[in-house]
């Protein structure tokens, strides 16, 4: 499930940056050798993303998360060129954010993490203290904890 919303949302993005294009080209925009060269970055970006892929690399492995900051750094001065103050935010407001967005993903990440941390964690500590099979704790994670000891097999007939 997790890898189709990725692939969703990567067309997602795909599209929208097909339309940006078309929408440029159909103004007269791409006429401007910043926004071809911005174009051809982007194009250059995207081919080595595809080809750290096919090599079997990931794609937040050390070589992508270089690709993705100059992504992002391609994108300042497109936020720069709409910062009249009134349309659109301006770009320190933009920067903002996007910290306050990426802070807010952080967070629920970690609680998630933490979250499965406690459910797989064992409820023993190997000492030799011997705890009951059943959970006794309530509560949401009371389910996936288990003591780790088990009743014995039935004796043979």
């Amino acid at each position: 499930m997790l890898r189709r919303s990725v692939v969703g949302l990567g067309a997602l993005l795909g599209g929208f940056h097909l339309w940006l294009l078309g929408n440029q080209a159909w103004s007269g925009q791409l006429s401007e050798p910043d926004v071809i060269l911005r174009w051809l970055i982007a194009l250059a970006l995207g081919a080595g993303l595809v080809a750290i892929k096919r090599r079997g690399g990931s794609l937040f492995g050390r070589q992508a998360v270089a690709m993705w900051v100059l992504a992002a750094v391609l994108h300042g001065p497109a936020l720069g060129n709409h910062a009249d103050g009134f349309a659109t935010p301006a770009l320190p407001e933009a920067v903002a954010t996007v910290a306050q967005a990426a802070a807010a993903i952080t967070a629920v990440g970690l609680a998630l993490l933490a979250l499965f941390a406690l459910a797989a964690w064992p409820a023993h500590t190997g000492s030799g203290l011997l705890l009951p099979a059943a959970p006794v704790a309530t509560g949401a994670l009371s389910a996936l904890r288990t003591s780790g000891v088990f009743s014995r097999p039935p004796p043979r007939s």
